[in-house]
C-alpha cells in the first residue's frame, strides 16, 4: 500500500509523539521516584540525614529550630556544612540567645530554588536579610543546591554568615565616632503607636480612643523620623560617621548660622544640621560612590574617598567612616523657595478673586503654578507664607511675579506690590522688614531682585506679599501674583 504524503506525514508524527511521550513519561517517572523519597522527610529530617551538617542539625535542636522546621510551613534552609562551622566563635555557640539569632540567619520563610542569575535581598526568620544570587548566599558558595523535603527546601554553603549589625545598631556599638554617637543616641525616645496598644473605652468628651498606657510605647529616634529610618532592616542605607575632629571641624563651621537665645539650642540646631545630611538611601561601597551625594534635605554632600578609613558592612547597607567632610557653605545652605501657589493664610478670604494657576515660562521651557489674586477690594492686604527655621544670616530676597492680564497704560495702569517678613501673633502680621514697592511689569518672567533680608538669630519667619495701598475693585489696578519668593545665603 503506497501512502500520500499528508498520510505519510501524519504517521512519522505519530511515531515520534509516541516515542517522546515514552521518554517523558520514563523522565518524569524517575524524577517522582526520587522527588517521593525527599518529601517523605520534612526539613529537619532531612538535614539530620545529610552526613555533612550533623553540628547545624544539633544547633537546631539547641535553639528549637528543629520543631518550626518540622512545622506544616514552607521554608529554605542554607545550612553551613560541619567544616564551614568549624571557625564559628564558642561565644556563639555557648550562648543560646546568639545562637538562636545565628541559626535564623540561615532560614528563610517560602522556597528560594538556587540557580536563578537575578539577585534577591531574602528576609530571614532573625528579622535580617541576605541576599541571593546564583549559586551563592551573601559571601558563601552554595555546594549543594535545591535538596527538597515535603515543607521546602535546603542548599548546603561552604562558609556560614554572620548575623550582622544593621547601620543603626553598629552606630551603638561602635568607638569610631563619639561625638556623633553621642549626639544620635539623645535624640531617641519613648513614642506611642495605636497599632500596638489595647483600646480600655473611649473619651465621653470628644469619642477619642483611650488606650491602655502600658502598652504601645515603642523606642523611637528623631534622626529615623527626620531623616533616614537606619533601624529598618527592609530598606538599604549608606552612613557616613564622622571621627571627632572632622565632627568638631564640620560643627563649628556651620555653629554661627544657628544664633539662638540659649546656647543648649544652639548646639542642638547645629549638631542636627550637620548629621542631617549624611545618610542616604541606597547601598554605596567605597568603590560605588560618586564625588557628591544629595541628601533629602537637598543638600550637595561631598564624599571623598580617601578621607573613608573604614567601612562596615551592616544587614541594611554600609556604614562609612570619615575623618574629614568638607561642605562648603553654599552646599549646606542651599536657597530657599517659597512656591506662591502654598500659601499659609491670607488677610482677608477672597476666593472668589484668587485663582491658581498653570503657566509656561519661555525663559526656562517649563510649566510652573503661581497664584492670581485680582480686585479684591482690600487696601494693603497680603498673602502669607510661613517659613520654619530661617538661619541667622542675611539673605538676597528674589521673586518670579507673572502679570499677563494687564499691559500698562492710563486705563490700565501696572500695579505694584511688596515683599515683607515679620510674624503674626494673636491673629495680627507684625512686619520687621518691608521692602519698598515694586511695579509689576507686563509678561516678565525672570527672577527680579528685592533686597536684603538679615536676621540675627535662628527663628521662624512669615513671609508676606503685600498688594496696592488702594482698594480698587474694578481695572485690575488692585492685584497680587506670585510664582516664587527666593531667598540666597549672602555669607
Amino acid at each position: 500500500m503506497i501512502l500520500s504524503r499528508s498520510k505519510l506525514i501524519c504517521c512519522i508524527a505519530l511515531m515520534a509523539g509516541v516515542t517522546i511521550f515514552t521518554a517523558c513519561h520514563k523522565d518524569w517517572a524517575e524524577h517522582n521516584d526520587t522527588t517521593d523519597d525527599a518529601l517523605k522527610n520534612n526539613l529537619y529530617q532531612a538535614i539530620s540525614k545529610t552526613a555533612t551538617l550533623g553540628k547545624f542539625s544539633d544547633m537546631l535542636v539547641k535553639t528549637g529550630y528543629d520543631k518550626i522546621l518540622s512545622s506544616s510551613k514552607t521554608y529554605t534552609v542554607w545550612a553551613p556544612s560541619d567544616q564551614a562551622l568549624q571557625s564559628l566563635d564558642p561565644a556563639i555557640s555557648s550562648d543560646t540567645a546568639k545562637l538562636k539569632q545565628f541559626v535564623g540567619n540561615h532560614i528563610a520563610n517560602q522556597s528560594y530554588l538556587a540557580g536563578a542569575s537575578a539577585s534577591q535581598r531574602i528576609q530571614m526568620l532573625n528579622g535580617k536579610y541576605n541576599i541571593m544570587a546564583a549559586n551563592k548566599f551573601d559571601s558563601a558558595s552554595i555546594t549543594i543546591v535545591n535538596q527538597y523535603a515535603n515543607n521546602g527546601v535546603f542548599h548546603v554553603i561552604d562558609k556560614f554568615i554572620p548575623r550582622y549589625d544593621n547601620c543603626w545598631e553598629l552606630i551603638k556599638n561602635t568607638s569610631a565616632a563619639p561625638l556623633m554617637k553621642s549626639y544620635l543616641l539623645s535624640l531617641n525616645y519613648t513614642g506611642f503607636d495605636s497599632t500596638k496598644a489595647t483600646q480600655i473605652g473611649v473619651n465621653p468628651t470628644n469619642g477619642q480612643p483611650l488606650w491602655d498606657s502600658t502598652n504601645g510605647k515603642i523606642a523611637s529616634n528623631v534622626f529615623w523620623n527626620k531623616v533616614q529610618n537606619i533601624n529598618d532592616e527592609s530598606n538599604q542605607y549608606t552612613v557616613f560617621l564622622l571621627t571627632d575632629n572632622a565632627y568638631t571641624t564640620e560643627f563649628n563651621k556651620i555653629t554661627p548660622w544657628f544664633k539662638t537665645s540659649t546656647t543648649d539650642s544652639t548646639t542642638n540646631l547645629s549638631s542636627f544640621h550637620l548629621v542631617k545630611d549624611l545618610a542616604f538611601k541606597g547601598l554605596y561601597n567605597v568603590a560605588d560612590l560618586p564625588d557628591t551625594l544629595v541628601s533629602q534635605y537637598g543638600v550637595k554632600t561631598p564624599i571623598k574617598k580617601s578621607a573613608i578609613i573604614a567601612s562596615y558592612k551592616t544587614s541594611n547597607g554600609v556604614v562609612h567612616i570619615m575623618n574629614q567632610a568638607d561642605f562648603t557653605k553654599e552646599n549646606k545652605f542651599p536657597p530657599i523657595y517659597i512656591q506662591g501657589e502654598l500659601p499659609s493664610r491670607f488677610m482677608v478670604s477672597r476666593p472668589a478673586n484668587t485663582f491658581y494657576r498653570v503657566r509656561y515660562n519661555p525663559l526656562t521651557g517649563q510649566n510652573f503654578n503661581d497664584i492670581m489674586m485680582t480686585n479684591y477690594g482690600v487696601a494693603d492686604y497680603s498673602i502669607a507664607y510661613f517659613r520654619s527655621g530661617i538661619n541667622s544670616m542675611r539673605y538676597n530676597a528674589y521673586w518670579v511675579a507673572l502679570n499677563d492680564i494687564q499691559a500698562g497704560g492710563t486705563s490700565a495702569p501696572l500695579w505694584q506690590q511688596r515683599l515683607a517678613c515679620g510674624f503674626i501673633r494673636n491673629d495680627t502680621s507684625f512686619r520687621t522688614t518691608t521692602f519698598p514697592a515694586v511695579s509689576i511689569g507686563y509678561n516678565v518672567y525672570s527672577e527680579i531682585s528685592l533686597g536684603q533680608f538679615t536676621f540675627p538669630n535662628y527663628a521662624d519667619q512669615y513671609f508676606f506679599v503685600l498688594g496696592p495701598t488702594t482698594s480698587s475693585t474694578s481695572g485690575n489696578a488692585n492685584a497680587i501674583t506670585l510664582d516664587y519668593i527666593k531667598l540666597v545665603p549672602a555669607f
